[in-house]
Order: structure tokens, then C-alpha cells, then sequence
């Protein structure tokens, strides 16, 4: 009964817009990005090494808040490490972005606890970004993933020469509701993408490389995808969520149903069937024009596989579509569906009765 009432707890999440999934039923908000601990941060400051122990930071300048924010944050409680004090003594002006705030940010950067925060040492180009950041915040929420916008200004840093703004543009696209990283698609060469994935010290950015190869519309690029999707169809396991949808990318409604026909073998593990449902799902949210031809896919798998009732409505709920509500109906009635499913099957088609 506990394991009911707790998936029960994270369905009803879901009558939220949808966010990123964190997976199929239950959305974990992620935990917020640099640039939102910069935005979400009370005091903002530039520090160096304190001049009566070089070892300690001092405040430089203020960007964000007040003498008075300063006085009552607590003192700085970082030691400055051999590297930045080399650093430092290379260009005394060199300076550090620490920031004070929420520790643990929500999407809204929301939490009583504050602690202070080491961004990164300052250069140039990094100076440039945050005032464009700040210039530019009024243009989305924190921890907002569905912005146009937003994704737009992070796309300008990707491949940045400066690592630290390229990795950070590449958690943010990371993030980014997958319609509004669609147009962004071809902004960086297939070979920067390519490198990107073939170091295995980026693997944590993998996920979002290939994402980036999918948008990619060049020969070499296609080449690739074609081959990666029909091997990831085939063996599943990490990415194939992500290689799914640089397949659909490719080869459009031929990929749709041959992840259709993946979805009925019996071989595939659980995860990996979820992967490929969610990949749809995004598909289908970002082009509506292959809504129809998915919706026949999940018909389908409904008849072979009803265990991925719940993962196919949350993937169809927002899409305005009843075709598969006579199959759901008929799911509610059977006794062996289970009170989770049920639960949510019956708030879609409450919905469906409500808006007619």
C-alpha cells in the first residue's frame, strides 16, 4: 500500500506542465544550474587574496547587493588553493567570482540555507559573460527550461574557447525542453560535436552531444546517427533515449516505426523500452507532424505490452489526442492494472470528458 500511495504522490506531480524527464513517471527537479546560483545569489562579489593574510579572500568589488548584505553574510570561508594563488600572483588584478545564497536551489531558487559559493577565477571573456548574464536574466525564471530565449543565449557559448563557459552552455542545453533545442540545431560543426564524444572525460556531456549530432543535417553527420541509432536499437543501454531521437532527426517516420517494432521485443529491458517512450514523446511534442504516426505505434504497443500504459499516457497527455482513450477505458476496467495506473488513467480521460 505505501508503494501505491507514494507512485500515486508522483503522478499527481504531473498535472504541473510538463518539465525535463528525470524519468517516465515521477520529474526530479535538477538541481540548479551555475548561472542560476549566479542569478538566485543575494550577494555577488569579486575577491582577491586578503592583504594581511594571502592565504584568505577579500572583497574586491561588489556586482551584486550591498555593503550592508556583505556585512551581515558570514565571513568568506574559503582557503585560496596553490593554483589560484599562482594565479594570482601571475596578475595581481586577477579576481574570483564568489557568490552568497541559497544552498540547495529549486527551480524557483528557493531554501532557507545560505552558503557562500566559488564560481570559478575571472578572465575577460568570463567578465563579458556575466554582465551579459545579468543583462539578459529578465528574460526567463530560474530554473526555467521551456524558454526560448534562454536556450538561445547559452547556444552562443557552446564550443566557447574558454572551457568553463562551454561546459556550462552545455549543462544548460542539457536542460533545455527538447522543442526549444531544436532550432538551435547546426550553430557548431559536426567535428567539435564529434571530439566531444569520442573523449571519454566528457562522457557526463555525451547525453547532450548527441542531441547536438541528431540537429546536425551534413553527410558525415547523418552517416553516424544511422549507424549509432540502429546499433543502440539493437543492444539498448546508456543513451538510447538520446540516440533515439538523433534516429528520428535522420530518418523521420522509418525511425519512428522501427523504434515501434523495438518496443514489442520481449528482449528489451524495461529501461530501455522507457527510453524509447520518452523519446517519442518528445518527438511528438516537438513535431506535431509525426503525432499521428506515433500515436499508431503506441496503439500497437498497448495491444503486445499494456505494462507501458502509464509511461504511453504520460507521453500523450498533453498532445489533445483521444485515439488511444478507448484502449485506456478498457484498461481502467481490467482488474490487473495496477492502482497507479488506473489512477492516472482515469485523471486523463476526466480531462478529455472536461474539455469536450
Amino acid at each position: 500500500m505505501r508503494r501505491i500511495i507514494a507512485a500515486v504522490i508522483c503522478i499527481l506531480g504531473l498535472a504541473a506542465p510538463p518539465a525535463l524527464h528525470a524519468c517516465v513517471v515521477c520529474v526530479e527537479l535538477p538541481e540548479a544550474s551555475i548561472s542560476d546560483q549566479i542569478l538566485a545569489a543575494e550577494v555577488v562579489v569579486f575577491a582577491g587574496p586578503a592583504p594581511e593574510n594571502p592565504f584568505e579572500y577579500s572583497t574586491r568589488r561588489i556586482f551584486r547587493g550591498s555593503d550592508e548584505k556583505l556585512s551581515k553574510a558570514p565571513n568568506i570561508p574559503f582557503l585560496i588553493d596553490s593554483v589560484t594563488r599562482r594565479a594570482f600572483r601571475a596578475d595581481p588584478t586577477t579576481m574570483v567570482l564568489l557568490i552568497y545564497g541559497p544552498e540547495i536551489n529549486d527551480k524557483a531558487g528557493r531554501n532557507f540555507s545560505r552558503a557562500w559559493r566559488r564560481i570559478f577565477v575571472m578572465n575577460p571573456e568570463r567578465s563579458e559573460f556575466i554582465e551579459q548574464l545579468q543583462a539578459n536574466s529578465g528574460l526567463w525564471r530560474l530554473g526555467e527550461t521551456d524558454n526560448a530565449a534562454r536556450v538561445s543565449f547559452f547556444s552562443d557559448y557552446l564550443w566557447h574557447r574558454d572551457q568553463a563557459l562551454h561546459d556550462m552552455a552545455m549543462v544548460e542545453i542539457g536542460r533545455a525542453n527538447y522543442a526549444y533545442l531544436r532550432p538551435i540545431g547546426g550553430r557548431v560543426s559536426t567535428s567539435q560535436i564529434m571530439e566531444e564524444l569520442n573523449d571519454l572525460n566528457r562522457f557526463a556531456y555525451w547525453p547532450v552531444a548527441i542531441r547536438l549530432l541528431g540537429l546536425q543535417t551534413d553527410p558525415q553527420a547523418r552517416s553516424i546517427v544511422r549507424s549509432r541509432f540502429a546499433k543502440s536499437l539493437r543492444s539498448g543501454g546508456l543513451h538510447s533515449h538520446e540516440w533515439a531521437l538523433a534516429g528520428i532527426e535522420a530518418d523521420r517516420l522509418h525511425a519512428i516505426n522501427a523504434i515501434g517494432l523495438a518496443l514489442k521485443d520481449r528482449r528489451k529491458t524495461r529501461e530501455d523500452k522507457d527510453a524509447l517512450v520518452r523519446a517519442l514523446s518528445d518527438a511528438g511534442s516537438s513535431q506535431k507532424q509525426f503525432q499521428d504516426e506515433i500515436i499508431l505505434v503506441f496503439a500497437n504497443v498497448l495491444d503486445s505490452d499494456p505494462e507501458l500504459t502509464l509511461q504511453i499516457a504520460v507521453a500523450t497527455r498533453n498532445w489533445g489526442e483521444t485515439a488511444l482513450h478507448q484502449k485506456f477505458e478498457a484498461l481502467v476496467a481490467l482488474e490487473e492494472t495496477d492502482p497507479a495506473t488506473q489512477f492516472f488513467l482515469n485523471m486523463v480521460l476526466q480531462e478529455n470528458a472536461a474539455s469536450e
